[in-house]
């Protein structure tokens, strides 16, 4: 199911699209701003939204390759989850730098809840936290010790057993898991939009189907003009081109029979050792799709995820296998979603010649984190945000 992207995978338009959303216009001829976002992805989403925030006179210019708001692929969930563990961020850099970073992640879910509230973005955010099961009594004792780690990080996590596990999601060969409160559900689509419509609401400038073909110092050359400013921020993944991706999917609205079979009932999000995500979507709907594997499950679940050429339909085989409740549940929606790499951290710099921020491809509540860095950064506001472990400065 993991697999580099390809035409053929089955790679239609994610969920989270809006068809009745109209582009907005590119950019038409060489411009000015004060500042310029390259990518109107979350993470530039939220770096134009800060940087308002800080300083509403700014004149800030997104520019999008794409639509904005139209191409976000996750499941749907925003959780404290990063590439790495805290124990290899205190091995990286020091215990202090990995207490902090993990309350920053924290915090971001927060935020991210936070904003869509005061802004009144109607995304379907909603506090669930996260499920994570165990299929056998080894996966429960990796969890129960990464529950014991978690802790001392900062991190709560309870321990359930298979009574307590049941009263959350009803899983049929789960031996146990574990509950974190650091995560919810949310359409990252609606969020991205939203997001876009404050900011033009605030007098900020987004130009669709305008890619970057240059990025350099305080300037940016597109096929429809060149951008000059006094800050550039580029928003965009490294080397999209060695992403690995995976197969994504969303059933059709699920009656309430069937989720009174599966559960989830508070939103929770649903996550298994083998990488497998689940999620419950606003309008009842089921969003399945795979992380990188942390322990392997069951042969048939590993014969899924190993069949090429890794399609929806493998994905299909594991989720049933999973929740046998779905088998003949409609799909309607099938994509390919961006992997984040191992290791992944979210990145921000602001140094001479270079600013950039990224989430590192770790979901919405990284790229929270990583815009409202920098917008910090750019405008000289003084917080523990710019003191994290992933901050590059001058």
């Amino acid at each position: 199911m993991i697999r580099r992207r390809r035409a053929d995978a089955g790679d239609g338009p994610p969920l989270w699209v809006d068809g009745a959303a109209v582009p907005r216009p590119p950019l038409d001829g060489d411009t000015t701003a004060d500042v310029v976002v390259v990518g109107g992805g979350l993470t530039g989403l939220w770096t134009a939204y800060y940087l308002l925030d800080a300083d509403p006179a700014l004149d800030v210019l997104v520019v999008e390759a794409g639509v904005t708001g139209q191409d976000e692929r996750g499941v749907g969930a925003c959780s404290a989850r990063a590439g790495l563990t805290a124990d290899a961020l205190a091995a990286r850099h020091s215990r202090t730098a990995a207490a902090h970073a993990r309350a920053l992640l924290r915090d971001a879910v927060v935020e991210v809840g936070g904003v869509a509230a005061v802004e009144e973005i109607d995304c379907g955010f909603a506090f669930g936290g996260e499920l994570v099961l165990a299929a056998d009594d080894d996966a429960l004792t990796r969890l129960e010790r990464q529950a014991a780690s978690a802790q001392r990080w900062g991190d709560e996590t309870h321990v359930l057993d298979a009574a307590g596990l049941r009263e959350r999601v009803l899983v049929d060969d789960a031996v146990g898991g574990t509950w974190s409160p650091e995560a919810a559900r949310l359409d990252p689509g609606r969020l991205a939009r939203g997001l876009a419509g404050v900011l033009v609401a605030r007098a900020a400038r987004i130009a669709d189907r305008t890619p970057a073909a240059r990025v350099v110092d305080q300037a940016v050359v597109t096929p429809h003009g060149t951008v000059r400013a006094a800050t550039v921020v580029d928003t965009r993944p490294e080397a999209p081109e060695l992403r690995a991706w995976a197969a994504t999917l969303a059933t059709a609205p699920l009656p309430d029979a069937t989720w009174a079979r599966i559960g989830l009932a508070d939103a929770e999000v649903l996550a298994h050792g083998d990488g497998l995500r689940v999620v419950r979507t606003p309008d009842g709907r089921l969003v399945a799709g795979r992380a990188r594997p942390g322990a392997p499950r069951l042969v048939r679940a590993l014969d899924a995820l190993l069949r090429p050429p890794a399609s929806a339909t493998a994905l299909h085989d594991l989720l049933v296998d999973l929740l046998p409740v779905l088998t003949d549940a409609p799909v309607t929606h099938a994509w390919l979603r961006p992997l984040a790499a191992s290791g992944a951290l979210p990145s921000v710099g602001h140094v001479p010649g270079a600013t950039w921020a990224r989430s590192g491809g770790t979901g919405p509540a990284a790229a929270n984190v990583a815009g409202r860095t920098v917008a910090e950064l750019i405008t000289g506001t003084a917080s523990e945000l710019a003191t994290a472990p992933w901050v590059r400065r001058a």
